[in-house]
């Protein structure tokens, strides 16, 4: 019974474990939360952003910036109106007025749509990331385990190796 717990808990840390990003050196970047890491430091700000990334100048990674600038002030805009429509609803119920189900359900759907958008956003900042490390030579060696379905339609793991 023992070992039967040993190899279960074993088993199931192995299945459960996911091994770290390995960066090369100095110039590499990496996106993180909605910014960039870049020497062990986070940035947020577009206008960071811009300054590290445009340091070699690139066309590629200008569009692709200017696409990610445009989109997340979009995202911002679309998620505000709809955290309003969200809001006035609970406020007006808290404060004794009828609950409006179809001004919060609406709220609740342009929210929606405006996470969809910062996720378009964060996807271009990525591949601008991923131009810039491409073309500074330095790039990210990761070496992350996969889950797929092999030819039995049974769940396996598997390794990824990515240069």
């Amino acid at each position: 019974m023992k070992y039967n717990i040993l190899i279960l808990l074993l088993s199931l840390f192995t299945t459960n474990s996911f091994s770290q990003d390995f960066f090369a050196p100095k110039d590499t970047v990496a996106y993180q939360k909605g910014g960039i890491l870049y020497k062990d430091v986070h940035y947020a700000k577009i206008e960071d952003i811009q300054r590290i990334l445009l340091s070699n100048p690139n066309q590629e990674i200008s569009q692709l910036l200017s696409s990610y600038q445009s989109s997340l002030s979009t995202a911002k805009v679309i998620s505000f109106i709809g955290g309003f429509a969200v809001g006035w609803p609970i406020g007006g119920a808290i404060a004794g007025k009828k609950f409006d189900t179809g001004l919060f359900a609406g709220g609740i759907g342009v929210s929606l749509i405006g996470l969809l958008i910062n996720g378009g956003a964060n996807t271009k900042l990525k591949q601008a990331v991923t131009t810039f490390n491409k073309n500074t030579g330095s790039g990210k060696v990761s070496f992350r385990p996969i889950f797929y379905q092999n030819e039995y339609q049974q769940l396996s793991a598997g390794l990824t190796i990515g240069f």
